[in-house]
Order: structure tokens, then C-alpha cells, then sequence
């Protein structure tokens, strides 16, 4: 049992039975007595209303705000009942009446050191005693809460608040028969206390007694037939039995005994989540975390669900915070430890899991998991271990065995691997797992006769689909074209709607020149299943590798037009427009998107990346600020924050926001990277170097701390010591930012043939990365022209389609009169006709070769566009010259002695003197 889980338990054990009356002189005498009859009947609403009366009339009334806040004490409402039992004190009522109430509400609300404050530790009390000993233990003084409950016992043997709370210790101490006896000895004296009766429930039902653990919550109905946790607690039972029906009706009763109770909410999910309807059972917890944030029950199950609708992202930022609260809790560490292997993140995985192991022998999940993890790390001999052990104690379970097969075909043990795999697949001859993995660990050996063999002998067990289409898999893989069209056409023949088979024809037919055969295949599929979204989608995909973008996006259009409640295609369509540069309709589809998914963080998330795509970049800010609502631990949202706070130009909230994202997450290296941008750009050195030295604290093994301070270093104009950081980042992992981050830095100490060379030998290492090599060339474009050339006639035979890389080769050709200048700029313009600098490339080369007329509408269509840019302006200005437009020319050239970053205005003003 977890600290979290038993603090909880531990709150309601010490929920006691209402105390004797107060005051007696009444105002309303009659309005409190049918207040009295009403909760004895259960019927609180109608009692809470007569109160609510008395109280309008007579706001100071002490018994019926001691009343009111006992009613709300058994619906739950424990805030309510602390302001009403506080408001009594006002009122007059004695402290030795309200204080044990008043302890009881901050009790359950775990305000530990504020019921420690508010409670004095009065011995003549022992009921007082008692609560500040449960608040101790709630605050992880264990020893302090025992000699408090011991000496409580002592002056009151049978006080049942101390026996519960020792209760509590004994089940910390891993000692449940202690506890049971513990709470027999407090129903011996009181055999019809509430909290008693409670407690031993949940202490039987945590043993596995089931029937037991009934029987006293429904005793508990009996004494108070509206009490809302004996019903949520039955619920709970019945859930774990799957009785749907009785549980339900269980749920409804707690609801009408406690309206908007969070707990209800949070059973609910729980039911939801028994029948595998996610998307229901995250609204439901979703609306607890909103009024109760740091419930952690509910945190695990909002974990619990979002991996069960495969959001890993979201169900992280959930299971980290409930591990935090919970240490090496078993269910949240092996959900977290799944997450990190989806991730491919074997070692933390292996963190998670690794101090349970000795403490959860016997977990035959926990051992597959540290199985898994350790092949993904390549040391096969501890996966199977790990694997071994695991099928010890599931001998038939047929995917350990393939895991066992797995790991032992990894040390080279081919015939104990092909063995295991051999009997997973009888023990489970319709697993498609153990079977594929036993062929393809034959094919990856380029065994393709004993795998074709194997296929074929399952054929005989089962054919189905997805073993033709394998078998067509091993037939392609050796080459076999006609035999794996063959083996497709089979897949297709046993289900002509199989997927995977239409999609390996469909790149069959691609690899034979015969994209229109694989259109036809799949569109006479669509044709039999006419609202196909997958389908669909495989078309969209064939369209974009023949190069037809407009083709592939009618095909996701028609997906979600014909699935307009599934989420799948409406997402990748509003993603495609986004990539398409189709803002309106990636925003309108966003937002409806949206509008009908209101808490599934993926449709905030792409609403608000619809958004900054359409230049609102306020409303991505708010609907960011929402999804940081709706997934309060994620660093990334935060960053996300961050960054559309800079796009607005407010840079201490940007600062702000990925502070918090640090806090979130202190390794997280995108909000490192951010957050020293901003602290550099406001001159805060000290800030800035205590993130890089903390990341190179977390990670001294990677390089982004040491580089981080080197920039923090360049923007204090420290070259010199920048070199020094750069180097030791280059070192430990070596990249094309570095290379050109080290090169600046030589550059500025003076040494520009040290900084030459070395990313020269990045790139004779790594010819094909452009970004650098487009950095290099631009750098030299002002020492050495030809060289620059050079770089850039390599981009292009890289990426024969760079508008950028084509642009500036154009121009540096025009700046020792190469005559391929205009072909270059020509080619760009194609590409990309409306970028400034590519119509100004080309309006310049033409004005200097004498096209003026041609050259004239360019810049002008440029300077328009890039109107800030004096440069543009400046040709644009000249052509109009050459034009004779002098009157045109001269409003250009007034505007440029304006211009602040102009520094050719003795050019202009000469020229305007010859006008």
C-alpha cells in the first residue's frame, strides 16, 4: 500500500461519529428539530435547506452552523464543513465542542500543519490529542504519531480515533493482521461506529476479501443509509467483479446522497475505464482534477487512462506527478517504465523498475518489462534473465516465450531462440507476434528458405491474412517479385479490405513503375468500403510520393468529409494544411476540431498551431495557456508558451514561461536553450551561466551545457574563452551547430584559418548537411568568392530544388560577372517566385546586364514585399533611374536617408543632387 493511499484511508478512519449537541437555547426551535428529523431519515438536502433558513434569519446561530457543517461532513464536503465549524467557534460554541469537529474537517483535507496550528495539545482532550497524532502521522512523523497514540490510549483506552490511527501505523509497517485486530478491539467497544466499520473494509478488501469487506460497507448503509462512500466503495466492488449494472446503481445512489461530490466523479472514471470507454472516463477524472488538483488517486487513473487512448506525452506529465508523491509506487512505475520503452528510453525504464525487482519478485510484468528494456539496450544475456524468469512463472503465456526467443537469438543462440519461438507459437498458434518474429529472425539471418518454410508451415495451422502477407514479406525480401505479388493477392483474397496487403502491393506496384495499378487497387478497395478513412489515407500517401500534393490532400478532405466524427483523419488533414501553407483552412478545421473534442489535448494543441500559423499568434497564446490548464506538468506546453510569448515581443513573460517549464522539468534542453536567449538578451550573465552550469551538473556527459556558456561567453564578446566551452561540447558530441558555433567563435579570436579547417573537416565528414554548408559558403561569400561558389554548386547537386542555395549561388556568380548568374537566378525565381531576396537577386542581375524593362517590375514586387529592407530599396531606386521615372525615383531615395540601418546614404544623397 502507498503512503498516498494510506493517507487517505487514514483520513477517513478518523472521521468520527458526530458529537452530542451544543447550545440548546434555539431561536428555531422547530426549523432545527425537522433539520434533526431529516438527517436521521437521510434526507439531507431537505435539512441543509431548513438550516440554510435558520441561518438567513439568524446568521450567528451556533447550533445550526455546528449542524450544517456536520451534514456537510457526511456528504463529503469537508471545505464547507471547516468554514461552518469556524464560523460556530465565532458564534460562541465552546472549543472543547467545535475543535475536534473543526480537526476532523482539516484532517481529511490533509492541512496537516494548519490543524497542528489550530489545535492546542490540551491532554485533558484526549479526542484532541488524538487528531494532532493523526496529523503528525499525515505529515510522515511516524514515531512522533505513535508515542501521541500510545499516550492517548493510555489515559483513554478505547478511544476509537487512536486505535484507528494505529491501525494505519501497523499497515505502514506492512503488519495487516496488526491493523484488523487494532480495529476489532475499537468495534468491540463501538460496533456500530462508522469510521471502524470503514476502516475494516478497506483493510479486507486490500487483503483480497472481497465478500468480508461487503459485508461492512453495507452495514454501514444499514446504520446510515445515505452515507455516498459506503455506496462508492460497494461500487468499487462491483466494478473489480464487472458487475456494470449493479455498480452504476451504486454510483447514482452516492450522487443523490452528495450532489457533485468529486469522489463520485472519480468512481465513475474508474467504471468507464472497467469498460474501456476512455474517452468518458477522462472527462470524468478530468472534472475531478479541476476541483480537486492534487487528488492523487485521481492523478494515477488520469495516467492510467491517457496510456490507454496512447497519449504517452499527457500520461507522463500525470504518472511523474503521482511517482512524486509516491516513490517506487508499483502500478504508476511499470506504466511510467512502458511509456519509456514506446519512446525507445531503455534506461529509464531500467531506473523505474530496477528497485522493484527484489521487493516484486514474482511480478511477471515488472520482469518481462526489465526483459524488454535490457534487448533494447543489446545485453541479451540479462534480458534473458529477466525473460527466463518471467516465463518460470507464466509457462503459457506464448509472448514471454517470443521475448525469450527474442533475447537468446540476440547472444547467437539461434537454436534455443527458434525453440522458444516454436512453442510460443503452439501455445498460441493464432498470435501473429511469436510467428512473425520467429520468421523474421530467420530472414534477418537471410534464411530465406527456413522461413519461407515456417510460414508455410503455419499455413497449415492458420492462414490467414496476415500470414500471406509475411509470406509475401519473406518472397520480396528474396527477391521473389512474382512470388511475393503472389502471396499479397492471397492476403487479399481471404479479406479483400486487409490493409497491409493493399499497401504492399501498392509499393510493389511503385518499385515496377506501375503507380497506376496501385491507384486502381486501392480505389476498387475504397470502392467495396466507401468511406474507408485508412484507405484514404494510403491513397493520400501514394499521391505524395508521385509528387501530386493537391491530389493527396483531396483524398485526406474526402477521409474526414466522410468520417467527420473521427478524429485520425481529421487531425493529419488540419496537420497537411498546415504544412501546405493552407492557414484559413487549417484554422477553421482546427477550431471545429476543437469545438467537438473540448479535452483531448491533441485538438488544443493543433488549434493553437493553427493559429500561430495564421499570424494570431494572442489567440495561440490563449489556447496554449489552455492546454497548459488542461496539462498543468508538461514542459513542453510551457515551452511552447515561451515561445509565442517572444513572437509577440514580450520577453519577460517568454522568460517567465520558460522558467516554469525548467521547473517542470529541469533537463529539459529546448527550455535550457530559450531561457539563456532571453537572460543574454537582457544582459543577465550571472542567470544565464547558472542554467548552463546546471546542465552541464545533470549531464555532464553532453555537450549542450558546455555550449550553452559558450554563448553566453560570445555574447559578452569573450571569444577566446568561448573556444574553450565550444571545444569541450565539440568533443562530447559533435554536430553541425557546433561546427558552426565553434567556427564563429575562431573567426572573432582571429583565427580564421583554425576556424576554416575545422569545418571544413566537418564537412568532408559529412558532406550531405546542407545547413552548414550554406552557413560556410555565406561566410566566405565576403573573403573568397570562388570558394563561396563552390560550397553552393555543392548544395545544389545535394538539393538540385534549393530556391535559397540557387539564390545566393546567382549572386555570387553575378559578383565576379560568371555568366551563369542569370541561369542560377532564374531557376530560384522558379522555385520561389514571391521571396524578396530571390526577386531582387534577379531584378539586380537583369538591371546589370541591361534588362531594365524586365528587371523594373521585380524589384518593385520585392520592395513591396520587403519594404524594411533598405537594400531592396536601393536597387529598386536604381532601376527607376535607369528607368527615367526620376520623380519615382527620387520618394525611393528620401525614404533611404531615413532608414537607420542604411549606411550608402553619401551614395544617395549624391545621386539625389543629379536629379
Amino acid at each position: 500500500m502507498s503512503s498516498t493511499t494510506l493517507r487517505c484511508t487514514l483520513a477517513v478512519a478518523l472521521l468520527a461519529a458526530s458529537l452530542s449537541g451544543c447550545d440548546r437555547s434555539q431561536n428555531n426551535p422547530k426549523l432545527i428539530a425537522q433539520a434533526r428529523q431529516y438527517q436521521q431519515r437521510g434526507e439531507t438536502r431537505a435539512a441543509v435547506i431548513q438550516l440554510k433558513n435558520v441561518l438567513q434569519k439568524e446568521p450567528n446561530n451556533a447550533v445550526a452552523r455546528v449542524l450544517l457543517g456536520d451534514l456537510y461532513m457526511e456528504g463529503g464536503d469537508v471545505m464547507s464543513a471547516e468554514k461552518e465549524y469556524r464560523r460556530a467557534r465565532q458564534a460562541g460554541i465552546a472549543d472543547g465542542e467545535i475543535l475536534p469537529r473543526l480537526g476532523k474537517s482539516l484532517l481529511l483535507q490533509g492541512q496537516y500543519e494548519q490543524m497542528l496550528t489550530d489545535l492546542p495539545a490540551d491532554t485533558r482532550q484526549p479526542e484532541i490529542l488524538a487528531l494532532r497524532a493523526g496529523a503528525l502521522l499525515g505529515s510522515n512523523r511516524r514515531d512522533e504519531a505513535e508515542r501521541l497514540f500510545d499516550s492517548v490510549l493510555q489515559q483513554q483506552p478505547g478511544l476509537v480515533t487512536a486505535l484507528l490511527g494505529k491501525a494505519s501505523l501497523a499497515m505502514l509497517a506492512n503488519s495487516p493482521a496488526r491493523a484488523l485486530d487494532l480495529v476489532e478491539q475499537a468495534l468491540k467497544q463501538h460496533p456500530d461506529d462508522l469510521d471502524s466499520l470503514r476502516f475494516k473494509g478497506d483493510l479486507l478488501r486490500f487483503q483480497g476479501n472481497k465478500e468480508g469487506a461487503r459485508r461492512c460497507y453495507e452495514q454501514i448503509l444499514k446504520l446510515r443509509p445515505a452515507d455516498f462512500q459506503a455506496h462508492l466503495d460497494l461500487a468499487n466492488l462491483l466494478i473489480q467483479a464487472d458487475q456494470v449494472s449493479a455498480a452504476q446503481a451504486e454510483i447514482a445512489a452516492a450522487r443523490k446522497a452528495a450532489p457533485g461530490n468529486l469522489l463520485s466523479n472519480y468512481t465513475q472514471a474508474l467504471l468507464e475505464l472497467r469498460q474501456k470507454k476512455y474517452s468518458a472516463a477522462l472527462e470524468q477524472v478530468q472534472l475531478v482534477l479541476r476541483g480537486a488538483p492534487d487528488h492523487m488517486p485521481a492523478v494515477l487513473l488520469a495516467g492510467t487512462v491517457q496510456v490507454a487512448l496512447k497519449a504517452d506525452t499527457q500520461a507522463e506529465q500525470y504518472l511523474k506527478r503521482f511517482l512524486a508523491a509516491s516513490p517506487k509506487h508499483l502500478y504508476a512505475s511499470k506504466l511510467m517504465a512502458g511509456i519509456a520503452l514506446r519512446k525507445g528510453k531503455p534506461d529509464d525504464a531500467l531506473y523505474l523498475l530496477s528497485p522493484l525487482a527484489d521487493r516484486y519478485p514474482d511480478d511477471v510484468e515488472l520482469l518481462s518489462d526489465m526483459g524488454d528494456a535490457y534487448m533494447r539496450k543489446r545485453q541479451f544475456a540479462k534480458a534473458t534473465e529477466y525473460f527466463q524468469k518471467a516465463a518460470d512463472l507464466a509457462p503459457d503465456v506464448a509472448p514471454l516465450h517470443a521475448a525469450l526467443g527474442a533475447s537468446q537469438f540476440g547472444m547467437g543462440d539461434s537454436r534455443r531462440a527458434i525453440a522458444e519461438l516454436e512453442r510460443a507459437t503452439s501455445l498460441d498458434a493464432k498470435a501473429p507476434r511469436p510467428a512473425t518474429m520467429l520468421v523474421l529472425m530467420q530472414m534477418r539471418a537471410r534464411e530465406f528458405g527456413k522461413a519461407l518454410a515456417t510460414v508455410q508451415a503455419l499455413e497449415k495451422q492458420d492462414n490467414n491474412p496476415a500470414l500471406q502477407n509475411l509470406k509475401g514479406g519473406v518472397m520480396l525480401a528474396s527477391a521473389d517479385l512474382p512470388g511475393a505479388r503472389t502471396a499479397f493477392e492471397a492476403a487479399l483474397k481471404l479479406d479483400a479490405g486487409y490493409l497491409p496487403a493493399l499497401e504492399n502491393l501498392a509499393q510493389l506496384d511503385l518499385l515496377q513503375h506501375q503507380p497506376e495499378q496501385a491507384r486502381s487497387r486501392l480505389e476498387a478497395a475504397l470502392a467495396r468500403d466507401q468511406k474507408n478513412a485508412a484507405l484514404m489515407t494510403a491513397l493520400a500517401k501514394l499521391a505524395t510520393a508521385q509528387g501530386k500534393p493537391a491530389e493527396a490532400m483531396r483524398w485526406l478532405e474526402r477521409a474526414h468529409r466522410d468520417n467527420p466524427d473521427a478524429l485520425p483523419p481529421a487531425l493529419l488533414l488540419a496537420t497537411y494544411y498546415v504544412r501546405a501553407g493552407e492557414k484559413q483552412k487549417a484554422l477553421t478545421l482546427a477550431q471545429k476540431i476543437q469545438a467537438g473534442n473540448p479535452s483531448q489535448p491533441d485538438a488544443l494543441m493543433l488549434l493553437a498551431q493553427a493559429q500561430a500559423a495564421s499570424g494570431n499568434q494572442q489567440a495561440a497564446l490563449e489556447s496554449y495557456m489552455s492546454l497548459a490548464a488542461l496539462l498543468p506538468n508538461s514542459a513542453s506546453i510551457q515551452l511552447q508558451i515561451a515561445g509565442t510569448q517572444m513572437a509577440l515581443a514580450r520577453q519577460p513573460e517568454a522568460l517567465a514561461a520558460a522558467r516554469k517549464a525548467l521547473a517542470l522539468q529541469p533537463d529539459y534542453g529546448l527550455a535550457q536553450l530559450t531561457a539563456v536567449r532571453l537572460l543574454t538578451e537582457k544582459n543577465a550573465w550571472p542567470d544565464a551561466l547558472a542554467i548552463a552550469q546546471s546542465a552541464q551538473k545533470l549531464h555532464p556527459e553532453a555537450p549542450l551545457g558546455y555550449r550553452l556558456e559558450g554563448d553566453i561567453l560570445m555574447a559578452q564578446n569573450r571569444a577566446p574563452q568561448a573556444v574553450q566551452r565550444y571545444e569541450q561540447a565539440y568533443g562530447l558530441g559533435q554536430s553541425g551547430a557546433l561546427a558552426i558555433a565553434l567556427h564563429r567563435a575562431l573567426t572573432q579570436a582571429g583565427r580564421q584559418k583554425d576556424a576554416a579547417a575545422r569545418i571544413g573537416q566537418w564537412l568532408q565528414r559529412n558532406p550531405r548537411d546542407v545547413a552548414t554548408r550554406l552557413y560556410f559558403a555565406s561566410t566566405l561569400v565576403k573573403s573568397d568568392v570562388p570558394a563561396a561558389i563552390a560550397q553552393y554548386e555543392k548544395i545544389v547537386e545535394l538539393e538540385p530544388s534549393n530556391a535559397l542555395a540557387l539564390n545566393e549561388l546567382a549572386w555570387s556568380c553575378q559578383l565576379v560577372k560568371d555568366k551563369r548568374a542569370l541561369d542560377y537566378a532564374e531557376r530560384a525565381y522558379r522555385l520561389a517566385g514571391d521571396n524578396p531576396a530571390i526577386l531582387d537577386t534577379l531584378g539586380w542581375i537583369l538591371l546589370e546586364q541591361g534588362q531594365t524593362t524586365r528587371a523594373l517590375p521585380l524589384l518593385k514586387k520585392a520592395s513591396d514585399a520587403a519594404p524594411a529592407a533598405s537594400d531592396i530599396r536601393y536597387h529598386y531606386a536604381l532601376t527607376l533611374l535607369k528607368a527615367a521615372d526620376k520623380n519615382a525615383a527620387r520618394r525611393q531615395l528620401d525614404l533611404l536617408l531615413t532608414a537607420k540601418d542604411f549606411t550608402r546614404q553619401d551614395e544617395v544623397r549624391a545621386l539625389l543632387r543629379q536629379l
